[in-house]
């Protein structure tokens, strides 16, 4: 399902590129892991257990050092290509943004970053669908010029016919984006595929 996934996205990119990316947080741009001392699963919901999470969790629940270096490859080539990256998710947006700066992922997203604790997402009913077209409005992008990547098919559904849409499922550890939803996305841009070097610090299982 994964290569079908990133295939499907390759080839509709072949007639549009995207201009947008739309990313949710757990699970997609996360790997949530388990915190033993907290006998938690580390999800952004959780704003005391994020706040209290050091520098090697942070990093542990973005998938380790490896591919925490993938997503800055990835994350820097789409935004040099011009792609305006986003952050919905129905997490908070207090507890993600510490850990996108403590990953140095921030400066990808500046402020647009929404989670369950914006009023912008609140007010549409936390319908993931209905920022994004809120969004794209104000930017003038059309259906095919935004990817809006989730773990949930509810959410994805909610966003079909908004825009494009591309399913989580290499499920690295229990959750996040993979080697496939990467190559995806770079074919999603007009990207060329991954170097050897810069695809070494990650596989997906």
């Amino acid at each position: 399902p994964a290569r079908a996934n990133a295939m499907a996205a390759g080839s509709e990119s072949q007639q549009t590129r995207i201009k947008a990316l739309v990313l949710d947080f757990d699970s997609t741009l996360s790997t949530p892991t388990w915190l033993s001392r907290a006998q938690q699963w580390a999800v952004a919901d959780n704003l005391p257990l994020f706040e209290s999470m050091d520098e090697a969790e942070i990093i542990a629940n973005l998938g380790g050092a490896a591919r925490l270096a993938t997503l800055h490859t990835l994350l820097g080539a789409l935004e040099a290509s011009g792609v305006v990256l986003h952050i919905v998710s129905i997490g908070r947006k207090a507890a993600i943004v510490p850990h996108l700066r403590a990953a140095r992922l921030l400066p990808y997203f500046g402020e647009r970053v929404w989670g369950q604790d914006c009023e912008e997402l609140r007010s549409l009913g936390f319908v993931k669908g209905r920022l994004i077209k809120r969004i794209m409005h104000a930017r003038g992008w059309a259906h095919a010029e935004v990817l809006f990547v989730d773990d949930s098919q509810e959410h994805l559904d909610a966003a079909a016919e908004v825009c494009r849409t591309m399913m989580v499922t290499s499920k690295a550890v229990v959750g996040g984006m993979g080697d496939a939803e990467f190559s995806a996305l770079r074919a999603a841009a007009g990207l060329p595929p991954a170097t050897a070097a810069e695809g070494a610090g990650f596989i997906s299982s």
